[in-house]
């Protein structure tokens, strides 16, 4: 039970994510609550991605890079929302002048925008192993690589105040930390159960030593 947990805190944590980013916007709730909950949200897209990463990176094997390519994709992404927090909060605060409130407000959307982008590629890398590897279901392949294209068509648009794109990536985010957290754990049992971890004899009756002679 004890080895599910851990897995099992990195998957969930896409659902939180999305939760706590999408949700209390959604309501009007007050502003600074809104931002505090979306900085929260971010902590909890780190492990997510960290999982995410390590589902698909054994998937992959040694040699492959793409499932580092969206580790490393996700992590732009969330450095360009982190970033664009100050000006969203600096064009809350009352007594703005209203040219300098509308360059703030605009800083936060242009931010927004671009994060389509590293969205865009981290979809495509994680939609090309699920799809070669079957290490999650094919149809959650197929809505990452959906998303992937219109992330990157909405992110050339500098001047939109809306990325539709984005609500795709929230539903694969969701879709996906569902599925991580009802397998995770499983593949851990295993390794770790007695069975797993006693030696086996060969036919002469002695342990096996695979690697006595490998160094």
């Amino acid at each position: 039970m004890q080895g599910r947990i851990w897995p099992r805190l990195g998957a969930i944590s896409g659902v939180l994510f999305v939760v706590l980013l999408f949700g209390p916007s959604s309501t009007g709730s007050d502003a600074q609550i809104v931002v505090v909950l979306e900085m929260i949200a971010m902590l909890f897209f780190i492990p997510f991605l960290g999982y995410l990463y390590s589902v698909l990176r054994r998937a992959e094997g040694e040699g492959g890079w793409l499932s580092a390519t969206a580790f490393g994709a996700g992590l732009v992404d969330l450095t360009i929302k982190l970033g664009s927090i100050a000006p969203s909060f600096a064009a809350q605060q009352q007594g703005l002048d209203p040219q300098l409130h509308d360059a703030l407000h605009k800083m936060n959307s242009v931010a927004f925008i671009v994060t389509m982008l590293p969205i865009g590629v981290m979809m495509a890398a994680v939609a090309i192993v699920v799809l070669k590897t079957r290490v999650l279901p094919p149809w959650l392949g197929l809505l990452a690589a959906l998303t992937a294209p219109a992330c990157w068509v909405n992110g050339m648009f500098l001047d939109a105040e809306f990325g539709p794109a984005f609500l795709l990536f929230l539903l694969w985010v969701i879709c996906a930390s569902v599925v991580l957290t009802l397998r995770a754990g499983k593949a851990s049992v295993k390794a770790t159960s007695p069975e797993a971890a006693r030696p086996q004899p060969c036919a002469d009756g002695q342990p096996q030593e695979r690697f006595k002679n490998a160094f």
